[in-house]
């Protein structure tokens, strides 16, 4: 039996730019970090960590926002900066949100949203 569908937010070359950061949404309807391209704005700035949670954009709360608003926000024009305020590893409502500021780039895939079906593992 398929468990949860989760979706992965990834940031095409001829759509708007973006900063190469692979979101997974969990069951919470959180988004969390699980890939980060390489030689990508994300990356380079080895600021953004895998298990990341996503809350901000430009200052805007986007924590369990669709995930059409959420690609909206994080792509632009290249060159442009984008603001992302995330919390790392365990999300507790006390812990801080940490700010990164990147600068959108051509990334490959920018903007696709792919339904991804995980199936659990079997017992051994």
């Amino acid at each position: 039996m398929w468990g949860t569908i989760k979706r992965a937010l990834r940031l095409q070359r001829d759509d708007p730019c973006g900063v190469g950061i692979v979101f997974t949404e969990m069951e919470d309807a959180s988004l969390v970090v699980t890939g980060l391209l390489p030689n990508c704005p994300a990356e380079l700035a080895q600021t953004v960590a895998m298990g990341d949670t996503l809350y901000e954009v430009d200052g805007v709360n986007y924590y369990r926002a669709e995930k059409s608003k959420v690609a909206a926000a994080v792509l632009g024009p290249e060159g442009s900066v984008v603001q992302l305020g995330l919390k790392r590893g365990l999300r507790y409502e006390s812990d801080p949100v940490y700010h990164v500021r990147l600068v959108r780039a051509q990334v490959p895939n920018a903007g696709q949203v792919a339904k991804l079906r995980m199936k659990p593992a079997s017992a051994p």
